[in-house]
């Protein structure tokens, strides 16, 4: 049996840490789901000086790469589950930019019931707020070909023996 590997979970957790800071800082509340800490009324958010282009699809790259780390650490997997992780990560943030690029379509998917959910009532927000952008189609990608990378050096088929 394979034990958790620690230092997947470890970088996956700064990466995510800093995409937590990067969202609390950077980013309107009322778009993100940073409002339970932030107060959605609240407008006062810092812009970054490399936000636009490449710099602002930082967080569309930390949030893959970090996610597949934490859950490839966690199931101490081989390089063909590493490769799941990663795409099923990578999916699921094509779907939500996907989301901002058609907003309606999206917003009318979710349910009612998420609005008074801790962290989920600020969804449909998320895409009727949100902006589509090729460069956070762009960073999801390398994040998740990142994070393969990551796993696959770190994990236990990629350790160099002595």
């Amino acid at each position: 049996m394979r034990s958790i590997n620690r230092l997947q979970i470890s970088i996956g957790f700064l990466s995510l840490f800093a995409g937590f800071l990067l969202y609390f800082f950077a980013r309107p509340s009322d778009i993100c789901f940073m409002s339970f800490i932030k107060g959605a009324d609240s407008s006062q958010y810092w812009s970054l000086p490399f936000s636009p282009g490449i710099g602002g699809a930082l967080p569309s790259f930390l949030h893959v790469f970090a996610f597949s780390l934490l859950l490839g650490g966690f199931l101490a997997c081989r390089k063909k589950g590493y490769l799941i992780i990663c795409c099923a990560w990578l999916f699921t943030n094509l779907l939500f930019e996907l989301g901002q690029r058609y907003p309606i379509s999206a917003s009318e998917l979710i349910p009612k019931w998420f609005e008074g959910v801790f962290i989920l009532q600020n969804m449909r927000n998320y895409f009727l707020k949100g902006t589509f952008d090729l460069f956070d189609l762009l960073a999801s990608s390398v994040g998740a070909v990142a994070a393969y990378w990551v796993l696959a050096r770190t994990g236990q088929e990629g350790r160099v023996r002595k």
